[in-house]
């Protein structure tokens, strides 16, 4: 008898689903992870850089300027040669598409992340200033894309942790700060 009554409740919420479809669509927001091309092999792809001793990048790194202090490179060195070139026109097209998606989460202030209710969900992170991760950092939590838009620049504290948990992946986290990015000693940074 429960079996009859529940597939009699699935035939009538099909119906009114199937019913009411064209007239009221369902709009589901959710941010998109953009295509990297040639960018997606770079630990750092910028003009100019600085870091301090004992930094260690995992990845490609690129530059026109080298940093007075070169740090520890687990990847390759271009510098403005061809492959840099057609990264960096890979990252101005996937910027594009991380600025033109909705926002999810709005900030109208210079925002600390790490004192936001912990864990984050997936989303657009749209904040009108500058952003900062202290030293309680910041969990990401959830299999989806994080882009965090930031109008301003973006700075760790020494020791903070960008830590991912919950089926969350460091492929779908975008940063895309404004002005300079500063990552303080000893930080855990995980993303694009």
């Amino acid at each position: 008898i429960k079996i009859q009554k529940i597939n009699k409740l699935k035939v009538i919420l099909f119906a009114s689903l199937f019913s009411f479809g064209f007239i009221l669509p369902i709009t589901l927001l959710a941010a998109t992870t953009p295509s990297l091309g040639e960018a997606s092999t770079y630990g750092v792809l910028s003009s100019t850089y600085t870091n301090t001793t004992g930094t260690t990048i995992t990845g490609d790194v690129g530059y026109t300027t080298p940093p007075a202090v070169m740090p520890t490179i687990n990847g390759t060195t271009h510098v403005a040669d061809s492959s840099y070139n057609q990264a960096g026109t890979d990252q101005g097209s996937a910027l594009g598409t991380l600025n033109s998606q909705s926002c999810d989460f709005n900030f109208n202030s210079a925002t600390d992340l790490s004192l936001l209710p912990q864990p984050l969900t997936p989303g657009v992170y749209c904040i009108t200033a500058a952003a900062s991760i202290g030293t309680g950092g910041i969990t990401l939590n959830g299999s989806g894309t994080y882009i965090f838009r930031i109008d301003g620049a973006l700075t760790t504290v020494a020791n903070s942790n960008v830590t991912l948990s919950g089926g969350a992946s460091s492929c779908n986290v975008f940063w895309t700060p404004t002005q300079a990015t500063t990552l303080g000693a000893n930080s855990s940074f995980i993303g694009t």
